[in-house]
């Protein structure tokens, strides 16, 4: 799931500095990072998290970067994921809330470069994308996770020719993922989407149901704490998110109250 389901997974080569997907019995796949950089391994986790985030400001999280920008930060991404102190983040309750996204990027830059797969678009909405980028602009991309509820949903507000505000929300249930062994995977998510809602002005909602296809993937929570999540998608995406905390999740009518959400810039 780009800051929802995908599909598939690519990793980056050998020798550059970026995770490597392993398989090992059962088809189960682990990520092996690289060491952290020296110019990162002095700073301290809350000095390290702030580097991060000025990294990714201004980048239109994400969409806004090139393949170099993007090689720059992720070395940042993955030394945040080595200092995570939640080791089953699945089970922690401090993956269920609000979440905005700051930054996302394809970890298969030339597979995203043909299908636009590990990038917020995805393959599906990329192909609306020529026709629509002038006009529309997504201001927000919020999920929600509960997972004691067993729901997720993704939520993006937009503006459409600078004048009209709409709002398209995926909904669908979420369960961690079993492992070859049967137990829950205490780092990896399921998520099937049922059903989406769009809003547009003051018109709406309309429900359309997802059931002829059920689009679902997962997402992996490779750093947790209670300011900022990173995770890897199926499709071969690394995110990162920050809470808005205090909030309340309206759906389609986006969230009231909290932390300031962050925009595009």
């Amino acid at each position: 799931m780009p800051y929802s389901a995908s599909l598939g997974r690519r990793t980056s080569p050998v020798g550059s500095g970026r995770c490597v997907a392993t398989k090992h019995r059962q088809g189960a796949t682990s990520i092996t990072r690289a060491t952290a950089p020296s110019s990162t391994s002095s700073k301290s986790t809350e000095e390290l998290k702030a580097a991060v985030v000025r990294a990714v400001s201004g980048t239109q999280r994400g969409k806004a970067t090139t393949p170099q920008q993007r090689a720059a930060i992720l070395p940042l991404l993955e030394a945040l994921e080595a200092r995570n102190a939640v080791k089953a983040p699945v089970q922690s309750p401090l993956i269920s809330g609000v979440w905005a996204l700051l930054y996302q990027a394809p970890l298969d830059e030339e597979r995203a470069a043909k299908d636009n797969s590990g990038t917020t678009e995805g393959p599906f909405l990329a192909t609306f994308q020529p026709a629509t980028k002038q006009l529309v602009r997504t201001k927000a991309n919020l999920q929600l996770i509960d997972l004691e509820g067993g729901r997720a949903e993704n939520l993006a507000e937009f503006t459409i020719a600078g004048r009209w505000e709409g709002a398209l929300n995926i909904i669908g249930t979420a369960a961690p993922q079993p492992t070859p062994q049967g137990s829950p995977s205490p780092v990896r998510v399921d998520v099937v989407f049922q059903r989406f809602q769009l809003r547009l002005g003051g018109a709406g909602p309309w429900t359309v149901p997802l059931d002829w296809i059920q689009p679902k993937g997962w997402i992996e929570t490779t750093y947790l704490d209670d300011d900022l999540r990173i995770g890897r998608g199926d499709k071969g995406s690394i995110f990162m998110a920050s809470r808005v905390k205090g909030s309340r999740w309206r759906g389609v009518q986006g969230v009231a109250g909290g932390s300031p959400v962050p925009e595009s810039t």
